[in-house]
């Protein structure tokens, strides 16, 4: 019988890779942050703040998705080490390896995460 980690090799290949390229954005979004000058000189009017205020609100959402993410892949990567990656957390059942191609992180199939979102728009609401 095949081992998970062999099954899922070029998945968890991908996973890497991604792995590195979120932490490459990240650090680059830490030393933008950090290394801005201080761009409230020379703002003349509200109109100015508000420019500022949204590129700083985008600039932590996308640093904070990308933690999310990052998160996702170490524990997807975790998952392959433990031979439980490809089983959907809510049923049980295994994830087709289309839907783990297309999102490696996924930890659950199709109609588990369709019914997960629904219960979170509604718990939202």
């Amino acid at each position: 019988m095949e081992k998970t980690e062999d099954r899922f090799d070029g998945i968890r290949k991908k996973l890497i890779e991604l792995r590195e390229s979120l932490i490459r954005e990240s650090k680059a979004e830490i030393v933008c942050i950090l290394t801005q000058r201080d761009y409230h000189d020379g703002v003349s009017d509200d109109g100015d703040l508000a420019d500022i205020a949204v590129r700083d609100s985008v600039q932590a959402t996308q640093f904070t998705r990308h933690q999310s993410q990052l998160k996702s892949v170490e524990r997807a990567l975790s998952r392959i080490e433990e031979g439980t990656y490809g089983i959907c957390e809510d049923c049980e059942g295994e994830i087709p390896i289309g839907r783990l191609n297309a999102m490696p992180f996924a930890v659950r199939c199709v109609e588990c995460q369709a019914g997960y979102e629904i219960m979170t728009d509604l718990s939202s609401s």
